[in-house]
């Protein structure tokens, strides 16, 4: 029940917030429109009232006067209604956009990047982005459908109250609409998955760095075969749901139809005294009472669907306030002291119950530069999200100088941080922006461009553009330079260089698309800046990486087997204990032999 009234403050909100001048005038013009079809109406019984034996001829210019003024009240409101409608789609959606993105990029962590069944629930919400927009019609039909009810009501009673009669069949059209729209969103929300491996089917497609090995290898067939499949599977499925609907609904149309003759055969042939301006109005009132339950049961559906939508949309709303880490509120240190604790640390990837990391115990002097070496599954990449704060330990502890990690406020360590990773990300911003981002602050510094860029190896990089630094970066804008592989590396790198001095330096395979010369020579750099960080503020340094004649240069050496620590010590202790990374050792050298 919550659930259910989170989900309508947050629609209401949601149109309200965007535009709430708009939304009040657009419900406005709804409840005219809706009153003009039952008022014309009325104003015909008056007129054949007016011309009937008995009647009074002086109706006549009222009913006259009503008509003139229902058909000039129709021409304002559909001639307004139509870009009113238009601007207040487009407001609600970019206000939903900016909420949603606001939303996910503002979860501290990034379980919601990586667990399946919220990926599906935020990629459904951004595909539906327009009908989360245009959910404020559901709220302008209820205002309308309601005052159209109401008028209707009045008159049916007018001619005989058991005519009410007519309004509760039309629940029979709503029960209907109500069970076939159920059967449509049930087959939807069941094809989810199918939908999203759709989605990146065609991604895998129609994207730049995937066209080579597409036609290397003669993937298009596959792929295409594979959409091709799921699109089958989810058309047989809501087509199946769709025709079950259409009949469910066809039904109660009918039901409704044959109250609605009855009625009229009873007004004319039952005995029941009523003036020809009755019936008249009863004959004329058929499409307004039609409309009404059909408007019920539109509304109904349109309430349901949108309801669901925005129950989605409060479900990771949810998400986000619970994980928000809102009670992590002390202040990141400006330095560490004693060193980084890892205490019996155990961790599972949500929705799984397999640790990747287990028991882990480890202690990090500060200004210690530690190289994590293992396997590929280690538990090498886990490590460095929780000492980063992606996620927070299943159990145990991370320890900052004798404070719980889980205490700092996220966005403030973050600011301590600074990291280079293998599947580095492409910002495809100009090559002044896509650098100077790693340190915000400092985005428009040259000397910290220019330092950042020697140090990153990304110099070359950027003599290379047109437009230097101002060039941008990007095949899908105009004028814009895409970069290899190497190239973007090279920019990822001098990111990370960007930060003078951060508490904690995370190296997770930042130079996989560099050549063993030019990394060793990046590396270098790195151990001079992590000394200098070491001396001033007692920085650590994390690096993962397969390549030993760079994992020696660290002070420590941590070597991780399915998420345990086997061995710990330097280069030269570990080789002479003749143990597992003695062993990997030995097998990288003899393959350069």
């Amino acid at each position: 029940m919550n659930d259910q009234l989170g989900a309508v403050r947050l629609w209401l909100a949601t149109a309200f917030r965007a535009a709430p001048a708009l939304c009040l005038l657009a419900i406005g013009l709804n409840v005219v429109g809706w009153v003009i079809a039952p008022a014309q109406a009325y104003a015909v019984k008056l007129v054949v009232d007016s011309l009937s034996p008995g009647g009074d001829p002086n109706l006549i210019w009222t009913a006259l006067w009503l008509v003139l003024g229902c058909y000039a009240a129709a021409l304002v409101v559909q001639t307004a209604r139509r870009p009113l409608d238009a601007l207040l789609d487009d407001r609600v959606e970019q206000r939903f956009h900016a909420d949603l993105a606001e939303l996910v990029a503002g979860i501290p962590g990034i379980e919601q990047h990586e667990r399946p069944d919220l990926a599906d629930q935020i990629s459904l919400l951004r595909s539906e982005s327009r009908m989360m927009g245009r959910s404020i019609y559901a709220l302008l039909f209820a205002a309308g459908t309601v005052s159209s009810l109401v008028t209707v009501s009045v008159l049916l009673v007018s001619v005989h109250p058991a005519f009410l009669g007519l309004l509760v069949v039309g629940g029979v059209h709503v029960a209907a609409a109500r069970l076939s729209n159920n059967l449509t969103w049930t087959s939807i929300t069941s094809m989810l998955p199918n939908a999203r491996l759709v989605h990146e089917l065609v991604r895998i497609c129609r994207s730049p760095a995937n066209a080579m090995e597409l036609r290397t290898f003669g993937l298009k067939d596959v792929l295409l075969d594979r959409v091709q499949r799921q699109v089958r599977t989810i058309n047989a499925v809501q087509a199946t749901a769709r025709r079950k609907a259409a009949g469910i609904e066809i039904g109660g149309q009918l039901i409704f139809a044959a109250a609605f003759l009855a009625a009229i055969g009873w007004l004319l042939f039952g005995g029941v005294q009523a003036r020809a301006g009755d019936v008249a109005l009863l004959i004329l009132l058929a499409p307004t009472v039609a409309g009404a339950a059909s408007g019920t049961g539109e509304l109904m559906t349109f309430l349901s669907e949108s309801l669901r939508r925005f129950a989605r949309y409060h479900e990771v709303r949810v998400f986000a306030r619970e994980h928000s880490w809102s009670d992590s509120t002390t202040p990141a240190p400006d330095r560490i002291a004693s060193g980084i604790e890892v205490r019996g640390v155990g961790f599972c990837y949500p929705g799984t119950d397999r640790e990747v990391i287990s028991d882990l115990d480890l202690s990090i002097p500060a200004g210690t530069s530690v190289a994590l070496v293992g396997e590929n599954g280690a538990g090498k990449t886990t490590l460095v999200k929780l000492l980063a704060r992606m996620y927070d330990p299943t159990r145990g502890e991370v320890i900052i100088d004798g404070l719980d990690l889980t205490m700092i406020t996220p966005d403030g360590w973050r600011r301590q941080l600074s990291a280079a990773f293998s599947d580095y990300a492409r910002f495809e911003f100009t090559a002044r922006e896509a650098v100077g981002i790693g340190d915000l602050e400092r985005i428009d510094d040259p000397a910290a461009l220019r330092r950042a860029l020697a140090e990153g190896d990304a110099q070359t990089v950027i003599d290379g553009l047109s437009d230097g630094l101002d060039t941008q970066l990007g095949k899908q804008f105009s004028g814009g330079v895409d970069l290899s592989g190497g190239q973007w590396q090279r920019v990822a790198l001098a990111r990370a260089f960007m930060r003078d001095r951060p508490l904690l330096l995370l190296l997770d395979e930042p130079t996989a698309a560099i050549d063993p010369e030019a990394e060793h020579a990046l590396y270098e750099r790195f151990a001079l800046r992590a000394a200098a960080a070491a001396r001033e503020t007692g920085g650590i340094t994390v690096l993962v990486s397969h390549r030993f004649s760079t994992v020696r240069m660290a002070d420590l050496i941590v070597v991780l087997d399915h998420g345990r620590i086997l061995e710990v010590g330097t280069h030269e202790a570990l080789l002479s204990s003749d143990g597992h990374y003695a062993e990997l050792f030995e097998l990288q050298a003899r393959a350069y032999r």
